[in-house]
């Protein structure tokens, strides 16, 4: 039995340390003064105009995993027109940076139109985007 253990915790160890995965309660501190729940939803309440279209995407995407997470949202995917509406960008830009996360992993395509922010997305979002949204207000 102690050679078993002695076996299996550090290769437990080791497994967690690889996890990647996002702390909801470090991410919802993160979040506060920038985007707030409603009873209608998840809101951005700051100013997002300095973002760079991939950003603003990615704010997006994010929102939707946090409506989710939070209930307040039964998927947690966007459809790609409705990222149109959002971020007021032609469809070939939102098309072109969909793209591009999705090949960097950080969203991916769920469904005919259909996207998802990844767990690395989620991490980008909160150690890259939403400190400059913060910087922005």
């Amino acid at each position: 039995m102690l050679t078993f253990l002695t076996n299996v915790i550090p290769q437990l160890e080791l497994a967690s340390r690889l996890t990647l995965s996002v702390d909801i309660n470090a991410l919802a501190k993160a979040c506060e003064g920038t985007i707030a729940v409603t009873p209608e939803g998840v809101v951005v309440t700051v100013p997002v105009e300095a973002l760079a279209d991939r950003e603003l995407i990615l704010l997006h995407l994010a929102k939707a995993r946090l409506a989710h997470l939070l209930g307040k949202s039964d998927k947690d995917q966007v459809t790609s027109a409705d990222l149109i509406a959002a971020t007021k960008k032609s469809a070939g830009t939102v098309a072109g940076r969909l793209s591009e996360l999705c090949g960097e992993s950080l969203a991916e395509r769920k469904g005919k139109g259909e996207y998802r922010v990844t767990t690395l997305g989620m991490r980008v979002f909160q150690e890259q985007v939403l400190p400059k949204i913060k910087l922005g207000t």
